[in-house]
């Protein structure tokens, strides 16, 4: 009699494993994507999103939420949106299944108008000049590759004692303000890439995006932006221009937070020819 109670017990027990196994397996989240094309590229802006390509592997997605990122909302799997006025806007797309459970995805729209131009210089109000330069894994990055993203570069060394100090004040600035698009790029001016390395392994350093090349490739660069003494520091904003110039331990919150924005006013940056800003969506996070 107790081997059969103890045989039902186990029964009972593996059947309820397996039901709480299926459930998981049969909860999977969906996945959320769109698509979006303008017509035509003047203002008021009509640009229709498609988010048919969403998929929920268990199941079907039931609800299609949209925020266009100038205060409108929306449903459905595909719809049209006006905008009225220039700007970068954040979209974002919320789909949720019938058992409940949800994905989201963002991306940044640039909708032209009457825009301002900003030549290429180095003064707050203009266009930071284009480089490219290899990381410390030799990793080519250009520092185009960060627009729609506020960027801190920062010109430094590891034998710098001005940068020793304020390396953890821009770190801490980086951290505070990387969930809203900030990111860290540092353009060394090491005789060594070993040496740059190893200072940021040191002290902890994880934010930076540290960029060398070559000595000469580094000193190219800060001759192209102008700069003498070290640190020397330069607020880049979504759109590529410069918002603050000046020498490191004058930075601060005040100098970053203004810029955080997606909403603010875009505009075309022009050196001999022109670079519009244009209708582009860039994914940015699940």
């Amino acid at each position: 009699m107790r081997a059969t109670q103890r045989l039902s017990f186990f029964a009972v027990m593996i059947a309820f494993s397996l039901s709480m196994s299926l459930a998981i397996l049969g909860d999977q989240p969906p996945v959320a994507r769109f698509t979006c094309s303008e017509q035509p590229e003047q203002l008021p802006l009509n640009v229709f999103f498609d988010a048919a390509a969403c998929e929920d592997p268990d199941g079907r997605i039931v609800i299609y939420f949209w925020t266009f990122g100038d205060g409108y909302t929306g449903s459905g799997q595909s719809i049209a949106h006006t905008y009225a006025q220039a700007g970068c806007y954040k979209v974002t797309l919320m789909v949720i299944a019938e058992g409940g459970a949800r994905d989201t995805l963002s991306g940044l729209i640039y909708v032209p108008g009457v825009e301002e131009v900003y030549p290429f210089g180095v003064q707050v109000g203009q266009a930071a000049p284009e480089f490219a330069l290899a990381d410390l894994d030799g990793t080519t990055v250009r520092i185009a590759d960060f627009r729609g993203q506020v960027v801190i570069l920062d010109f430094w060394a590891s034998w710098c004692a001005p940068c020793a100090t304020t390396a953890p004040v821009l770190e801490e600035l980086c951290r505070q303000f990387q969930d809203d698009g900030v990111v860290l790029v540092g353009v060394t001016i090491d005789r060594r890439v070993e040496d740059a390395g190893r200072f940021l392994a040191d002290n902890g350093y994880t934010s930076m995006i540290a960029l060398w090349g070559s000595l000469d490739a580094a000193r190219e660069v800060k001759a192209l932006y102008g700069v003498v003494e070290i640190p020397h520091v330069f607020v880049i904003d979504r759109i590529g221009v410069i918002r603050f110039a000046g020498r490191a331990e004058e930075l601060d919150a005040a100098h970053v937070e203004p810029w955080l924005r997606e909403d603010v006013i875009c505009g075309s940056i022009r050196a001999g020819g022109t670079q519009g800003t244009g209708l582009t969506p860039q994914p940015l996070h699940h």
